[in-house]
């Protein structure tokens, strides 16, 4: 929205130097028709041919270029509020076109690029957070199977709850996204690995209590369980280095039987 703002901003700025010039134009005008009139007997001379005329003339000619721009000024503050008003639309669609673009249609949480581009800004800005930052890469467990057996829509639901539950345990400037297929990420700013491994616990156990039914019969056909990998910043790293830590550690975690938090070695 910054670049919105400073567009509008210009715009308003450019109206009121357009409505500056056509004043100090139509000043100029009455100034004339002030002289004028003030040496009506100079100006106005009562034998054709003489200096008058061509006075007269003269000032007539400079007033009527004058109205001319001044017509012209007026006609474009017209265009000016037309196309400061269509390129102001055009800009806010854009925004919100972007905005969409960095949402994950199905959990209505951020996706992968918008993790990513939140992490590099984060990992420039470090002074901030205290030099601290941690990752979560969490993987639905089984995942396929539920979407085999019970259907898309039934998964969808799934990856719903997961994306809700994580918004719930994390705090205020924390962010989490899908980061793709039954992948889920979290940027924890100002946050040990310690501190990261505790929320992680904290969304796994809340999302390990949440069970399958059929709508039908209403029994239990399964339940849903996270395995989580935490990494945390270390000195000299980029954002590919901390992803892929918490990566390595996810992989770990899936190794040992699934459903637990592993953090990175």
């Amino acid at each position: 929205m910054a670049h919105s703002d400073d567009f509008e901003s210009s715009i308003n700025d450019l109206h009121t130097s357009a409505e500056r010039i056509t004043r100090g134009l139509e000043s100029v005008v009455s100034a004339i028709d002030t002289i004028a009139a003030d040496n009506a007997q100079f100006v106005k001379n009562p034998q054709p041919g003489k200096e008058g005329d061509a006075i007269q003339e003269l000032l007539n000619g400079i007033k009527q270029q004058i109205a001319d721009v001044v017509d012209h000024g007026r006609s474009f503050e017209t265009k000016l509020t037309e196309y400061s008003s269509e390129i102001t639309d055009l800009s806010r669609q854009l925004e919100h076109t972007k905005k969409a673009a960095m949402l994950d249609p199905i959990t209505g949480i951020g996706n992968r690029r918008k993790f990513e581009e939140a992490l590099k800004g984060i990992l420039g800005s470090l002074d901030d957070f205290n030099n601290k930052v941690s990752v979560l890469l969490a993987d639905v467990d089984n995942f396929k199977n539920v979407n085999d057996t019970l259907g898309h829509s039934v998964g969808d639901q799934v990856l719903r709850l997961v994306a809700n539950d994580f918004k719930k345990n994390l705090k205020g400037g924390d962010i989490v996204a899908r980061w793709g297929g039954d992948e889920f990420a979290a940027i924890l700013p100002n946050t040990t690995l310690d501190n990261a491994y505790s929320v992680a616990e904290t969304v796994r156990v809340s999302i390990g209590g949440r069970k399958l039914r059929n709508k039908e019969s209403g029994k239990t056909v399964g339940q849903v369980s996270l395995s989580i990998g935490v990494s945390t910043y270390r000195q000299g790293d980029n954002a590919h280095k901390l992803i892929f830590r918490a990566d390595e550690a996810l992989y770990e975690a899936k190794r040992q039987g699934r459903n637990r938090t592993i953090p990175e070695k």
